[in-house]
């Protein structure tokens, strides 16, 4: 069920979100990032019948002399493609949470992957570059799926739906990628905001479909660096916002292995990765945000 649009909690949200994506932005920009695209080459894209006014250099002097007739070549800026974010909403994102409650947007897992997927679909639209939402998982969702689109009223849908949303159950990434990618267009770019908390072999298959389509596909994988590090303190029962069983364990004790099964993990994410030509961005969701957007936006 979808959160009111007039319910104060969300509009307090959106206000947050806007502001925090601005000084993201701005920290960005004074990093010396202004002229970041996410791809910056032209490619031709169709033709129209000449008018008065048009440029004569467009003149595609071939077909006017196959034809007689006047056409101009339209070409399509690669920085003007679509971008899909793929927000992972998640239960596991709910650390930090009241139970039923909203987590904060400061300081909490799903804080910076919704105030990250609000940075990005601001500077998108700074940048008149269409960009689409698609959410997995989660409650009081206002609208899984937003196309790519431009302009104000488009973001603010945006905004609106990353202020509204719970964290709760499984995005099951597999399901949601594979009905993303016949939905693509071309050289567009996907990017995935997950802690990728399921099976790469489940999910990794998906993005084939997107390496196929010719799909431009970054993975910000976000973790708590003391999660990643098991420093818990002392013995302590450990569940899964996503359910089952409490696990009482000692921290001291299963650290080695838990590191051995978190690089084994990352090796198999970074496999499939490598295999569909995506990126991986390790994202520490205490640590400052420019950095992280100057390496996913930036080209290599």
């Amino acid at each position: 069920m979808s959160a009111p649009s007039w319910d104060p909690e969300v509009l307090d949200r959106i206000g947050t979100l806007q502001l925090r994506a601005r000084e993201a932005v701005s920290g960005f920009l004074h990093g010396g990032h202004a002229s970041v695209r996410v791809s910056a080459n032209v490619e031709f894209a169709d033709y129209k019948e000449y008018a008065p006014g048009d440029n004569l250099k467009d003149l595609d002097w071939r077909v006017l002399g196959r034809s007689e007739r006047l056409v101009i070549r339209r070409h399509q800026a690669e920085n003007e493609q679509s971008v899909t974010l793929v927000l992972d909403a998640s239960g596991d994102l709910a650390t930090g949470a009241a139970p039923g409650g909203r987590p904060s947007l400061d300081g909490t897992k799903w804080g910076y992957a919704a105030v990250l997927t609000a940075t990005l679909a601001w500077w998108l639209e700074r940048q008149r570059e269409p960009v689409g939402l698609e959410v997995l998982g989660g409650e009081d969702v206002r609208w899984r799926s937003l196309p790519p689109a431009s302009g104000g009223t488009h973001l603010a849908r945006i905004l609106g739906v990353l202020a509204g949303a719970r964290p709760s159950g499984r995005a099951d990434l597999a399901a949601g990628l594979a009905a993303l990618g016949p939905r693509l267009r071309g050289r567009s770019t996907v990017i995935v905001v997950s802690d990728l908390m399921e099976e790469p072999d489940a999910w990794g298959p998906a993005l084939s479909v997107m390496l196929a389509r010719k799909v431009d596909v970054r993975v910000v994988h976000l973790h708590d660096s003391r999660e990643w590090a098991f420093d818990m303190g002392a013995p302590a029962r450990f569940l899964s916002p996503e359910g089952g069983p409490a696990v009482p364990e000692d921290p001291d004790e299963v650290r080695p292995a838990f590191i051995r099964e978190r690089e084994a993990y990352l090796r198999e994410v970074q496999g499939w990765l490598g295999r569909v030509r995506g990126r991986h961005l390790l994202a520490a969701t205490d640590r400052p945000m420019a950095p992280l957007l100057a390496r996913l936006l930036g080209e290599g």
